[in-house]
């Protein structure tokens, strides 16, 4: 706790200089006055408080040396009843009180204090002199180094102070005085008197005129002392005033700033006051870390800079966090709480100074870590990594076979274990279990660490069971954590083995199929749940346990209680506000897998719950990186099995919102932040306008992401944990805002997952067929328009044999496709045995029996020259499959197809059909950029052809080019064309990541859909450029680039992909790719495109011609079958896609 003492330092009237002259002054005038006498003296005097004042400023051993001396002298030159003489008793007494605090000799002290007495008794009542001696006097009884007092001098002491606050005006800082020499005195006799009267004197003061500084002083130097003695009497009475009086002084309405000290000492008592009550096992314990907790952010808040007021509150807010850390597990209730406490960690570490408590810090930030990366969806190894260091640096610090040498090696056993989890590299493990086995070695059989040291070797053990699945290791992790459990004290102590026991029992029934072994777990962890309180973070692990246990029973019995039993323990765990959302996410999972598998009633709640986190999931306060990551974590497909659990259920409706809401999260998530605000302003425009500002803020600080450096010195890794710090409070501030807004009237369903009443006017202009790939079916349902029913198209063709047939058409598709990937629309040919025409029209055909056709039946739609409309939502294994292309075809591409019927276009959600239509504008711009070299793939000399064919469609007045002689295809002059086009086209090559580098490539290039680019001149126009663009008067799209509309096939159902993204940025329509075209289509596609196109303009009032961009998914039908017409190969026409409006 820091000290905050009252200033009793020399009242400096002058600069360092000045007094210097006046020492030089002083000295000079002894000169004059060489005899023994008064006037000698009061020069001696003079020169006395002179170095006793530069000693203060100066801290010159020297000075406060010839300072006393001067004194001394001084006193033998006058009588003992001359005037003069109590002032220089005084200064005397002044100087050897200033003279202890540098020497330490208890002599200097007790001299100053009987020359202070001295001094007392010559004075008078109502002597001008009396207060300066009274203060100095006090002042030498009170100082904290010297022992303390006997009892005759502490009742003198408390006589004086007694004495000081009965002066008119009081004594300044007599109040502090009395109660600090009447809590001496009640150290010493105990007598409760004493301390009460400590309480009342406080009390009066804080309800006199005194100002509001002298009060926050004068509280927190008696807390201070309070704590103190509660430090040394165990006496909790104390530690409560001490809390009680640093809270009043939090309090005063006109505290001064120095005060804000006391912020951090009210932690520091409060934390205290919790290992008390902790330690006493009593239940109010939490509610003290709360408070701390609190004043701790407020104590950083009010000291951002670096300095010792910033130092003592990190390491208040850092001791915080280790406790919750010991009762929850670093659990901490949220993602936002934990990122603090690791940022807070962090910075408190890099400000320590020297070694003392730094293994114990760098202990408390390693687990943190280690917990979020168990906590997290993100299956990032970085905070893994770094644990790792921090836990070598600690064990380097402590001394062997120290407790906490054994606590840092059993964590970073723990962390090993995580990586071998992570990595499935079998060092790591062994690594784990020689560490840890050695730390249960050094532990005697009584140490209070054994239990958990025992629990650890269990844990490690599992994991060695899991890689080997020999019986040996499992009976070894069991006979560990048995081991744990005898040797555990606490209830809450046993819950944590139980949580790690239970998989263990779990594991032996699955190896032994003995209903035995599964009724022990049952039963083992139905004991482990009266153990744990529900208020703790076991609680709603041990409930998911339970569920899966006894769905487990359920299967082999066929008993409806333990089915009903376990789902009711499910949707306990996934109620549990306090624990991590991901670990919420999973049970929820497990709950509608098995409610949906065993036909329980509860499985549309268990899959609406489920769905419901995955914006908590991939949150918005999350790098666009790590949410994009999130993503494949585990979480596709949860959508379309909820879906095809309603279709069974005959709920269409139910299945379409499921589809919407859990997929395309990342683009939906990114959409909200740029949500239109218009009637929200119209409504509340202060709300509105804090809304639009912290979604710009939450949009600019997601793109970067200054964690993927590999520089991992303090300074950076302090700027990474701020800014992830900075994104989740960002989050936290739009989820509030959020909650505002839907509080005003007609706002209840603000940016909320939108039900079928709104989205069946996704069909307004054409039929909208969802195709759904479940694991367990195959469905089509069809939006016909906003006044009918959904219609249910059964795919029931798609079983057995031939799904596995669908799921092969994919790779097939791949192979089939003559160019290689990522080189050019000009590319080398793959080297096979067989004819990829023949292979492609295999496919066609498939998904024109077994998914297409069916639906062109239901629809009862009729071949014609000019076909309607129809939009395809595919999902699942569905997606990236050229739909619009299925037909029976013969080899030379005549035949019946689903072009015949209707004009095929691709959304990725509903959603993208309700948003504004394509932009009427008074004024047209097209901006066409080309490249036909880029820098590690082959050219393309058609792109400047497909430029030309361009140019005699559209005016030259209304045309931007790029990537010509004059204008190079710079990234940076592109991206500041895109806002002021309506179209913009792009001829160029493509590049599409997925999760694993392309050895067709001429250059390795990082991974992941995020880094999928266009290739310009001075490199990549990338996805995640794009998404920063937010676009107003965009229409058209068009991606003459291989791969533009190929997303990740980890992410089917996320959209990930260079079309998708241009739709986020704000284009109603895209022409995409499936995979690589020839380089000479492109400028025949875009002839006919074009020509297609501004073939349906209309005049201006300028008589300037502008093309409706409504009618670019027929002009791309027309050039297509232009293509086809010519008798080019099913590879050349079949990858061309239009999507969006």
């Amino acid at each position: 706790m820091a000290h905050t003492p009252p200033d009793n330092s020399i009242n400096h009237s002058c600069s360092p200089a000045c007094i210097d002259a006046k020492i030089e002054k002083h000295r000079s005038a002894l000169d004059k006055h060489p005899t023994a006498n008064r006037k000698r003296a009061r020069v001696l005097m003079a020169l006395g408080a002179a170095l006793n004042e530069r000693f203060s400023e100066l801290h010159q051993q020297a000075d406060i040396d010839e300072a006393v001396e001067s004194y001394r002298q001084s006193l033998t030159m006058v009588e003992s009843d001359d005037r003069l003489r109590p002032r220089l008793l005084t200064g005397y007494g002044s100087a050897l009180h200033n003279r202890f605090h540098s020497s330490h000799k208890l002599s200097d002290i007790d001299e100053s204090i009987l020359h202070h007495r001295q001094a007392l008794e010559l004075l008078h009542d109502g002597h001008t002199d009396q207060r300066q001696v009274l203060r100095g006097f006090l002042d030498a009884l009170s100082c904290e180094r010297r022992p303390v007092l006997d009892a005759p001098k502490l009742d003198e002491a408390v006589a004086l102070s007694r004495r000081a606050v009965e002066l008119s005006p009081p004594l300044e800082g007599c109040h502090l005085f009395l109660c600090h020499f009447l809590l001496q005195q009640f150290e010493s006799s105990g007598k409760q008197r004493e301390f009460d009267e400590v309480v009342q004197l406080l009390q009066d003061l804080e309800n006199s005129d005194l100002d509001d500084s002298d009060k926050a002083i004068t509280f927190c130097t008696i807390a201070f002392t309070l704590f103190h003695l509660f430090q040394k009497t165990d006496n909790l009475l104390l530690l409560d005033e001490a809390i009680s009086l640093l809270r009043r002084a939090r309090n005063l309405p006109h505290r001064p700033p120095e005060a804000s000290a006391s912020d951090a000492n009210l932690a520091a008592c409060l934390i205290s006051r919790y290992e008390w009550l902790y330690e006493h096992q009593d239940v109010e314990a939490a509610e003290n870390l709360e408070e701390a907790e609190i004043v701790c952010r407020e104590a950083l808040l009010q000291n951002p800079s670096a300095g010792r007021a910033r130092q003592f509150a990190l390491e208040q807010m850092a001791d915080t966090f280790h406790h919750q850390f010991k009762r929850l597990g670093w659990s901490l209730g949220n993602a936002g709480k934990l990122n603090e406490a690791i940022a807070v960690l962090y910075e408190h570490l890099n400000s320590m100074h020297g070694d003392r408590h730094r293994a114990s810090s760098l202990r408390d930030l390693a687990n943190a870590l280690h917990f979020r990366y168990k906590a997290s969806p993100r299956n990032d190894s970085r905070d893994l990594d770094a644990a790792i260091s921090l836990l070598r640096k600690a064990l380097l610090l402590l001394p062997p076979r120290s407790r906490g040498r054994l606590d840092a090696a059993h964590d970073l056993a723990s962390v090993l274990s995580s990586l071998f989890h992570h990595s499935g590299n079998s060092a790591f493990l062994d690594d784990a279990i020689q560490l840890q086995t050695g730390v249960l070695s050094d532990t005697p059989d009584q140490h209070p660490l054994r239990q958990r040291f025992t629990q650890g070797l269990g844990n490690i053990m599992l994991q060695k069971y899991y890689h080997s699945r020999q019986r040996q290791d499992l009976d070894e992790c069991i006979s560990l954590h048995t081991q744990a459990l005898s040797l555990a004290g606490f209830p809450h102590g046993k819950a944590s083995i139980y949580t790690n026991l239970i998989p263990a029992l779990q594991a032996s029934y699955y190896l032994t199929d003995s209903i035995k072994d599964l009724d022990l777990a049952i039963s083992t962890c139905r004991e482990a749940l009266l153990e744990a309180p529900p208020s703790r973070g076991y609680h709603p692990s041990l409930s998911g346990y339970l569920g899966g246990l006894l769905t487990a029973r359920f299967r082999l019995t066929k008993q409806p209680h333990d089915l009903h039993e376990a789902m009711s323990a499910f949707a306990v765990s996934v109620a549990c506000e306090f624990t991590p959302v991901p670990q919420r996410f999973f049970c929820a999972q497990q709950w509608a897998k098995n409610a949906d598998i065993n036909g329980h009633e509860s499985a549309l709640e268990a899959y609406e719950t489920a769905i419901g986190f995955l914006p908590r999931i991939a949150m918005l306060g999350l790098d666009i990186s790590s949410r994009q990551h999130v993503l494949t974590s585990g979480i596709d497909g949860l959508a379309r099995d909820g879906a095809a659990f309603a279709i069974r259920e005959g709920k269409f409706e139910k299945a379409v919102e499921f589809l919407e809401e859990g997929r395309a999260v990342f683009w939906s998530q990114a959409l909200q932040l740029r949500a239109p605000l218009d009637d929200l302003r119209s409504q509340a425009p202060e709300l509105a306008d804090q809304l639009e500002e912290i979604s710009k803020q939450l949009e600019r600080e997601s793109l970067p992401d200054v964690r993927t450096t590999q520089d991992l010195s303090p300074e950076v890794t302090i700027t990474a944990e701020k800014q992830s710090n900075d994104r989740l409070r960002l989050n936290d501030r739009w989820l509030a805002c959020l909650e505002k807004v839907r509080s005003i009237k007609r706002f209840e369903k603000f940016l909320l997952p939108k039900k079928y009443p709104d989205l069946l006017f996704a069909a307004a202009r054409g039929p909208v067929v969802i195709l759904n790939a479940s694991e367990s079916r195959f469905d089509a349902l069809i939006l016909k328009g906003p006044e009918t029913d959904i219609l249910h198209v059964p795919l029931t063709h798609l079983t057995g044999d031939m799904k596995e047939e669908l799921v092969g058409i994919r790779s097939l598709l791949t192979d089939a496709v003559p160019w290689t990937r990522g080189e050019d629309r000009n590319m080398r040919r793959k080297i096979r045995n067989y004819d990829p025409e023949v292979t492609m029209r295999r496919c066609l055909a498939m998904l024109w029996e077994l998914v297409v056709e069916p639906v062109v039946r239901v629809l009862d739609l009729k071949k014609s020259a000019s076909p309607p409309r129809v939009w395809w939502c595919p999902t699942g294994l569905f997606s990236s499959l050229p739909l619009h292309a299925a037909g029976i075809y013969n080899s030379h591409g005549v035949g019946e197809g689903i072009s015949d019927y209707v004009i095929s276009s691709y959304i990725p959600t509903l959603s993208t059909l309700l948003g504004r239509a394509p932009p009427k504008v008074d004024s047209f711009k097209m901006l066409v950029v080309v490249q036909p070299k880029s820098e590690g793939y082959q050219p393309l000399p058609n792109t400047t052809a497909e430029l030309e064919r361009i140019e005699r469609v559209v005016d030259n007045h209304a045309l931007v080019r790029y990537g010509i002689p004059e204008a190079p295809a710079r990234v940076s002059d592109v991206l500041a064309e895109i806002p002021t086009a309506s179209i913009v086209h792009f001829a160029c090559h493509g590049r599409q990541d997925a999760h694993s580098t392309d050895p067709f490539l001429v250059k390795t290039r990082s991974q992941g859909p995020l880094n999928s680019a266009l290739m310009l001149e001075d490199g990549p126009l990338k996805v995640t450029q794009i998404m920063e663009l937010a676009l107003k008067h965009e229409s058209l799209v068009f991606l003459s680039a291989c791969q533009t509309a190929v997303g990740d096939q980890s992410l089917p159902d996320e959209s990930i992909h260079l079309a998708a993204t241009m739709l986020f940025a704000g284009f109603r329509g895209a022409v995409g790719t499936l995979w690589s075209i020839s380089d000479e289509d492109g400028p025949e596609v875009a002839d006919t495109f074009y020509s297609q196109l501004f073939s349906s303009e209309q005049p201006t009032g300028a008589s300037q011609l502008i093309p409706d961009t409504a009618e670019a998914a027929r002009a791309l039908h027309v050039a297509v079958g232009k293509l086809r017409a010519e008798g080019r190969s099913f590879t050349r026409w079949v990858p061309f896609i239009h999507l969006g409006y």
